[in-house]
């Protein structure tokens, strides 16, 4: 009985030593099965068309289970673009978050997508085993979701058989469009155009009617997409045909664009002084060139974007190559945009007498959009300014408020003269020169200014009716005043040294 006992007893042992390892073989396999998306969002979403989404999937692994190698494949996504984030193919050494990017086009093919999303995990190269997922995109937003045979504002066709089904809505939906867009054209804009004859400004009457004809082809164009999609046309050719429709949409915009810029730079140059003035013959030029082209660029990047064009690489490349051009051409850019600026502002004008900061008295000839040219009237010498040196320096413009200048002479007596007699005879002298203003307000000034080194200092501050006379008008009081003073025996000092010689005696 007890040899009995003793050998059940062995044989449970070795039982129970072969099961220790089974156990474990079967822990550890059970543990290396890394978890995919277990708390993660329903993969079913709806995404408007031209928009995107991103679903994501969390895997879970152990941290005392093995390294897996982890490779993931999609199918089934045709007709949209998709990325997978943050790679394709990975170590799993840790819990990781897998994203997957669906954007659907502005101008889809299909209206529900269903694909899969396969994550293959394997250890040295095989295959230990895979997780499938699926998801769903159901395209939002679709260019026209009214039910089939119905009218504008959802009612349901009422027209008698054989009109009352889909072909009858066509019909129906184009004519009210139709109606729609000629109430406009002959009620509605007239009306508008006899209100904005009230206003003060032409611009608001140019822009009416820029864009009567054109609002009057959109809402036909409108009209008849969305009334042709009452009928029952398969999915890829309605796609197809609003793609058409937004491209024509868009040359509408471009041309009313381009316009209605037309129009607001009439507009500016009028007010600035019409077919004569430097805006019309120097700027406007270049603003309707510079505004054609960026329209243009405008309805590029948008109309490649409708034919399904990937423009936002694009667009950064066209982002760095801009940054380089104006940093190469950023001196021309800064004398273009002074010019902009001068031309706008109109601190002068052509035919105004400037004076410089350096003394120099110049007449403007031309303003052009690098360099503004100027004529030394006292050195007979052109002179050509780059626009910024122009725009940041100060500048006098003797031509405005208007031509009145204000000039000053300065003279001295010696010391000992009747001041009230030099005063009385710097007035007299003042009084018989034409060009000096006695009105009130301009009256001449005639100060006892200062006791200088050998002189009495007196300055005569008077206006005269022109800026380009001041020179001659001054030249020609001073002239009068030396013979006033020589006749009236006032002395006009010069300086003087006296150097005492002292002899020294011989002893």
């Amino acid at each position: 009985m007890m040899l009995e006992c003793d050998k059940l007893l062995t044989i449970t042992v070795i039982l129970f030593l072969l099961l220790i390892p089974l156990a474990a073989l079967s822990s550890s396999t059970a543990e290396s099965q890394p978890v995919v998306g277990r708390y993660d969002e329903p993969y079913e979403r709806t995404v408007d068309r031209g928009e995107e989404t991103t679903f994501s999937w969390t895997i879970e692994k152990e941290p005392d289970d093995p390294d897996f190698t982890v490779n993931i494949k999609t199918e089934g996504f045709e007709g949209l673009d998709i990325r997978l984030g943050p790679e394709d193919n990975f170590i799993l050494k840790e819990d990781k978050i897998v994203t997957l990017t669906v954007e659907v086009p502005s101008f889809p093919d299909v209206d529900n997508v269903e694909g899969t999303v396969t994550f293959f995990f394997s250890r040295e190269g095989i295959t230990q085993y895979e997780v499938e997922r699926s998801v769903t995109v159901d395209v939002g937003g679709l260019p026209d979701e009214a039910e089939p045979n119905t009218i504008v504002g959802g009612f349901r066709n009422p027209l008698p058989s054989p009109l009352d089904g889909p072909f009858g809505a066509f019909l129906l939906n184009l004519l009210i469009w139709f109606a729609i867009g000629l109430t406009i054209y002959f009620v509605v804009t007239p009306f508008l155009h006899k209100i904005t004859k009230k206003t003060k400004s032409d611009l608001d009457r140019l822009m009416l009617k820029m864009i009567r004809i054109p609002l009057l082809v959109f809402i036909f164009l409108y009209g008849f997409i969305h009334s042709l999609f009452r009928l029952d046309i398969p999915f890829e050719i309605q796609a197809t045909l609003y793609q058409v429709y937004s491209l024509l949409v868009l040359a509408i915009g471009i041309y009313v664009a381009y316009k209605i810029l037309d129009g607001i730079l009439d507009e500016i140059s009028l007010r600035r002084g019409g077919a004569q003035s430097p805006f019309e013959r120097i700027l406007k030029p270049v603003l309707e060139k510079a505004g054609m082209v960026i329209i243009l660029l405008i309805g590029l990047v948008i109309g490649m974007s409708i034919i399904g064009v990937q423009v936002t690489a694009l667009l950064a490349g066209a982002g760095v190559l801009g940054l380089v051009v104006a940093f190469a051409a950023q001196d021309t850019l800064s004398n273009f945009f002074s010019g902009v600026h001068l031309l706008l502002d109109r601190p002068f004008t052509i035919g105004d007498v400037l004076e410089l900061e350096s003394g120099e008295y110049c007449r403007v000839e031309n303003v052009g959009m690098r360099s503004t040219k100027l004529y030394n009237i006292r050195d007979h010498e052109m002179i050509i300014l780059p626009n910024n040196s122009i725009a940041n320096q100060k500048i006098k413009n003797l031509a405005e408020p208007d031509e009145k200048k204000r000039v000053l002479v300065n003279v001295g007596v010696a010391y000992g003269s009747d001041i009230d007699r030099v005063k009385k005879i710097l007035n007299e002298v003042l009084k018989e020169q034409d060009s000096v203003i006695h009105q009130e307000g301009f009256e001449p000034v005639v100060r006892f200014s200062d006791f200088a080194d050998s002189s009495l200092e007196f300055n005569l501050r008077f206006w005269i009716d022109d800026y380009l006379k001041q020179w001659d008008v001054a030249s020609a009081i001073r002239n009068r005043i030396d013979q006033e003073f020589r006749e009236a025996e006032v002395t006009i000092p010069f300086p003087q040294r006296t150097v005492w010689m002292k002899k020294e005696k011989k002893d």
